[in-house]
């Protein structure tokens, strides 16, 4: 399980305002309080809230603490590996580079390569060749907002 952040215990953006956190602490700490529900796992719920709220309502110690996120997420995104070969499968997970539906076709890979689905490591363009319906489909569901500009391009071309 991945640990989760001092905003998200707070369930509040990273960009919120110090009244915002203040109020929202306040209304956490009332319904997790021990007074108002003994459990166990509420006294466990108000330590993280309470660890959390330490942090943020100082402005000094919330800026280090930013800046220590944004060094965990930058490590993050430079681990990936590089694979070996096409169609070799992933040596963490074991999972396949490829969807259900296999490789992509020859030509250039240009573009955006999507992670997930049935088009795992194909690129939108490769995938408008194949099945524009899951361009449009992808472009109205939330997942398609990453690549909104590059749908717009491709499916405005297609349609031409």
């Amino acid at each position: 399980m991945r640990p989760r952040t001092y905003y998200q215990i707070l369930m509040v953006d990273v960009e919120a305002d110090q009244d915002v956190i203040s109020v929202v602490h306040r209304r956490l700490a009332q319904r997790y309080h021990p007074d108002v529900d003994p459990s166990p796992e509420s006294r466990a719920r108000m330590l993280e809230i309470n660890e959390a709220w330490d942090t943020l309502k100082d402005p000094d110690r919330r800026r280090k603490y930013d800046v220590q996120l944004a060094v965990r997420r930058d490590r993050r995104s430079s681990d990936r590996y590089v694979r070996k070969s096409a169609g070799e499968a992933d040596p963490v997970t074991g999972r396949s580079p490829w969807g259900e539906a296999g490789p992509p076709p020859g030509g250039p890979r240009k573009g955006a390569v999507l992670d997930f689905g049935r088009y795992r490591g194909w690129t939108l363009d490769q995938i408008g060749r194949q099945d524009r319906d899951f361009l449009e489909w992808l472009q109205r569901h939330p997942a398609g907002r990453l690549y909104r500009v590059e749908l717009e391009q491709l499916l405005g071309h297609a349609a031409r």
